[in-house]
């Protein structure tokens, strides 16, 4: 028996070998697509915030200490999706899958963090959402927050180097870097290496040059910041306007491509600094929100939603954009009583709900109903295969192996079958060869907590929850239900050996 027939039937014995669009799909009031033979090129623009919570949305916890005005007009003018989900709890492994389709434990880092001189995690030869999208036509941008890691020139030694983690003092920032987005199919390129307010260098970069060069060691006044990282910034660095300046580069990409591209259409991926850490707000967003700096933090992630909208209502081309808002995990607690995961359990780096449970809210006037609700689970991997599938763009099979097309979640369309083996997220940490999984099918939903110690092999323990009965995960029913983790564990083998995409085949 092949490996691929043997597979399929172990599916089949789960119940997972056909999964329709009407067994997996919450969504409710969806418009049809029409005459997809015609399909359209609408301008794309993905907006994806750094640890803001499915909580910290009042569009999703009307008790919200945080106003979101404008995250909340998004969902009502388009779709709300209750039960989406980052691919890692982190911020490295949910990039790296939204870029390449692809789960991050895949990648040489397995589970670790890029960390600030890291070499790249994607290889130039990999396929890319960007290039997917410039490929099919489409001018692209990347406007913020890379952290998937840059080849750096070396003082001493020619070429970029390409053996290990550098340092500071190696560095030559007077030469350019390299595997960063405009060498993964990006025209253009505005943003910081790692975590913007976090991560040295505190410098911006521009295509592939250093916007002045990091040459100032951070002050022992920025050491006392939660989270910070000391190390090399530009000498007019100024923490609490990173994402100000984010947002005008977002805003003037828009601006200047209608200006000399009318008629061509365009890819925005628009990655934020914000909320994540230290809470360095501008002054004008301080004092928003009833959480403290946190949620204030969060108001400034609404502030430069409002600005992606204006600029595209100014143009004149907000109904013909595709609006995306997201978060690239859970949250951290919040303060205050602010529940930030909302009602679920865990925070960020969490195989629990808490910890890749996150807001997803699409606008696209005339193909999907305004103020509807989705409850089909569905994982930010999945960007790839749908905009693959919507633009005809046919994937190869060393590509988005687990990017699942979810195209029946916006339209109500019979002809696309939705297919989803499970759901998966993963958890790391800065240097961690081992993570926490959990995956979904159906009701069930296992946690696999790995654990490791030194010069120990890896022992495992499980978690089981019926996300029908107790979706905020109170009750572990692992001893009750034996059969049922063995099935999950066997299953969550399979989709490691095997890209979701292919496992329905």
């Amino acid at each position: 028996m092949s490996e691929k027939s043997s597979r399929r039937d172990f599916l089949k014995t789960m119940g997972l070998a056909s999964v329709s669009a009407a067994a997996l799909s919450g969504c409710t009031g969806i418009k049809k697509l029409s005459n997809r033979s015609k399909v359209s090129k609408p301008n794309v623009v993905f907006i994806l915030a750094d640890d803001m919570g499915w909580g910290d949305v009042e569009a999703y916890n009307p008790e919200s200490l945080i106003p979101t005005p404008n995250i909340n007009r998004l969902a009502e003018e388009g779709l709300r999706f209750t039960d989406a989900h980052s691919c890692g709890a982190l911020c490295s492994p949910t990039r790296y899958g939204i870029m390449t389709g692809r789960f991050y434990w895949r990648s040489h880092k397995k589970h670790s963090l890029v960390m600030p001189y890291d070499p790249p995690v994607i290889p130039t030869e990999r396929l890319t959402w960007g290039r997917l999208m410039q490929e099919c036509g489409y001018g692209i941008a990347f406007v913020g927050k890379w952290h998937l890691g840059l080849w750096y020139r070396s003082k001493k030694l020619p070429g970029y180097q390409r053996q290990f983690t550098m340092n500071e003092d190696e560095i030559d920032f007077t030469k350019t870097v390299a595997g960063g987005p405009c060498d993964l199919g990006f025209d253009y390129f505005f943003g910081t290496a790692g975590c913007s307010t976090s991560d040295a260098p505190y410098c911006f970069i521009e295509n592939d040059s250093w916007v002045g060069i990091p040459s100032v060691q951070s002050s022992e006044e920025l050491h006392k910041l939660p989270g910070f990282y000391p190390g090399l910034m530009a000498s007019d660095w100024d923490l609490e306007q990173v994402d100000v300046k984010l947002a005008e580069k977002a805003v003037g990409f828009i601006n200047n491509h209608r200006n000399k591209n009318p008629i061509k259409p365009f890819f925005l991926y628009y990655a934020l600094s914000a909320p994540h850490i230290p809470w360095v707000n501008p002054e004008f967003i301080r004092g928003a929100s009833k959480e403290g700096p946190r949620g204030d933090m969060n108001a400034l992630v609404d502030w430069c939603v409002g600005e992606i909208r204006q600029v595209l209502e100014d143009q004149g081309i907000l109904d013909d954009t595709i609006l995306i808002f997201t978060s690239d995990n859970g949250p951290r607690r919040g303060a205050n009583g602010h529940k930030s995961a909302g009602p679920f359990r865990g925070y960020k780096n969490s195989a629990y709900e808490g910890g890749h449970r996150v807001p997803f809210i699409i606008r696209w006037p005339g193909k999907i109903e305004a103020g509807e609700r989705c409850d089909t689970p569905i994982s930010l991997t999945d960007m790839m295969a749908t905009f693959a599938d919507y633009l005809y763009h046919p994937l190869p099979d060393n590509a988005a192996e687990d990017s699942i097309n979810i195209l029946p979640t916006f339209f109500d369309d019979d002809t696309l079958p939705l297919q989803r083996p499970a759901l998966i997220a993963d958890t790391g940490g800065h240097a961690s060869e081992i993570g926490d999984f959990s995956i979904r099918q159906g009701k069930w939903k296992l946690i696999e907590k790995n654990l490791k110690t030194s010069g120990s092999p890896k022992t495992a323990n499980y978690e089981l929850y019926n996300m029908e009965k107790d979706p905020y995960e109170t009750k572990n029913l692992a001893d009750v239900h034996p059969k049922i983790i063995d099935q999950m564990i066997s299953l969550l083998q399979v989709c490691k050996q095997t890209g979701l995409r292919f496992m329905n085949h």
